[in-house]
């Protein structure tokens, strides 16, 4: 009998490592990279707590699983985890890590807990926490609250700080100074429900950036929710609160160019008929990225669709001129500035696309018109774009006008693209036209 409760004992520690336990899904991967900026833009339910806590706990102990392809830490570290109140840190974070409410698993097993610390002023609140480290020495985490205020974490380096749900921007600015004199990470799991704030655009604005790491996730990426679990969910909600708490997606209100329900316009992959015809828009770029969206028209029931994007930033005219022939022989019209010749050479960027062997007409580009035919044909349901272009949805996500009704001039490139395609494009779309394969000869002999 003895054996066998020294048996179920080691299964049970067994049971409750997170490296045995943890198997994350895509998008809970995804957000496990090396980058120092991190933020999981999630709606409810998804995992995105998780998997800051998680991770956090490896860096803590300093055991990794063997699929681990993110940041490391080969010592002993000192981590914040911290969230909107001091109640919400100890509700949601605390019993995260160490456990004690609805059975959920601790990221941190008991015999990795050296010490704990309690604070005052909440009751059952921990205020450190001592991890031990697989290489010796022990690792300390403290647990915080935005509401604590600003000064609370100035002073000292964290080499890990996780933040649950929004803060501050001066508080998540704090954060990232700790980190910085020690090679630090900051992880941010949120729900946007308060839009698209300075602490999002922050974020947002600033994709292209490889020190930062943006992941969105919705109920249809956490295969641990039923359809019947996502619909008493949604039942739930209000519907200003749908975008944000289904799918991660921040909310822009009254200053969204195209204020329009992503459902509304969204559509699966489909073989396009070759019969319909085709277009694509052209953005011109270099810092900012070159950018191109192709579209097919559905002549009979007047649907567009936009079915392909790209965009790459420092690439010259001939690196592009590759990327756009590969997609075929479809019409390209592009932003007129495109016409006008370098102070340099004398050449326009359009005559050297010509010289790559493409060519690209210029684009209508009256703005206010373009937005309004995209808004409209949104709205009458005849744009839909294809539910897996991710790049093309994270610029609508932020394409927005200023407090005067300017359209922000922002990772707008797409958005560009897609405009002069809808509105000189679609006279000069053409059934895409594969160039037939003729086997080459010379003088008389086939080769």
């Amino acid at each position: 009998m003895g054996d066998v409760t020294v048996l179920s004992a080691k299964v049970l520690r067994v049971l409750a490592d997170p490296l045995v336990w943890y198997r994350p899904h895509e998008k809970q991967k995804v957000f496990h990279t090396t980058a120092r900026e991190r933020l999981f833009l999630a709606g409810n339910r998804v995992g995105k707590t998780l998997a800051g806590a998680v991770e956090t706990s490896f860096h803590l102990t300093g055991r990794y699983p063997a699929w681990w392809q993110g940041a490391r830490f080969d010592r002993p570290i000192n981590a914040w985890a911290a969230s909107t109140t001091r109640e919400a840190t100890r509700d949601i974070l605390q019993a995260i890590y160490l456990g004690g409410t609805h059975g959920k698993k601790a990221v941190l097993r008991e015999c990795d807990v050296v010490w704990v610390r309690h604070g005052s002023g909440v009751a059952g609140a921990v205020n450190e926490v001592g991890v031990r480290h697989c290489r010796g020495g022990v690792s300390v985490l403290g647990f915080k609250s935005f509401d604590q205020g600003v000064a609370t974490f100035a002073g000292t380096a964290r080499e890990v700080v996780h933040l649950d749900e929004e803060p501050p921007l001066e508080i998540y600015e704090e954060c990232l100074l700790r980190t910085m004199t020690v090679g630090g990470l900051v992880m941010l799991t949120m729900t946007p429900l308060l839009g698209m704030t300075p602490m999002v655009a922050h974020f947002l604005e600033d994709e292209g950036n490889p020190a930062k790491g943006v992941v969105r996730a919705g109920w249809g990426d956490a295969p641990h929710l039923g359809e019947d679990v996502k619909a008493g969910l949604r039942a739930s909600l209000r519907p200003h609160e749908t975008q944000a708490r289904e799918h991660g997606v921040p909310q822009l209100g009254r200053g969204a160019v195209y204020p329009v329900p992503e459902e509304d316009i969204v559509c699966a992959r489909f073989d396009i008929p070759p019969a319909w015809p085709r277009c694509c828009g052209v953005d011109f770029g270099w810092v900012n990225p070159t950018a191109a969206v192709w579209m097919a028209h559905d002549k009979e029931k007047d649907i567009v669709y936009v079915y392909d994007v790209y965009e790459k930033s420092e690439a010259t005219p001939a690196e592009h001129a590759a990327a756009l022939l590969a997609r075929g022989d479809i019409p390209l019209v592009g932003d007129p500035a495109g016409l006008a010749a370098s102070a340099r050479d004398g050449q326009s960027l359009m005559t050297l696309y010509e010289a790559s062997g493409v060519r690209i007409s210029p684009a209508e580009n009256a703005v206010e018109v373009g937005l309004m035919t995209a808004l409209e044909r949104m709205r009458s349901g005849r744009l839909r774009v294809f539910g897996d272009l991710e790049a093309w949805w994270a610029e609508f996500r932020t394409y927005r006008r200023d407090g005067r009704g300017k359209v922000m001039k922002r990772r707008d490139h797409l958005m560009d693209a897609t405009r002069y395609a809808l509105v000189s494009g679609l006279e000069v779309a053409r059934p895409l036209v594969k160039t037939p394969w003729v086997r080459p000869v010379v003088d008389w002999r086939v080769v």
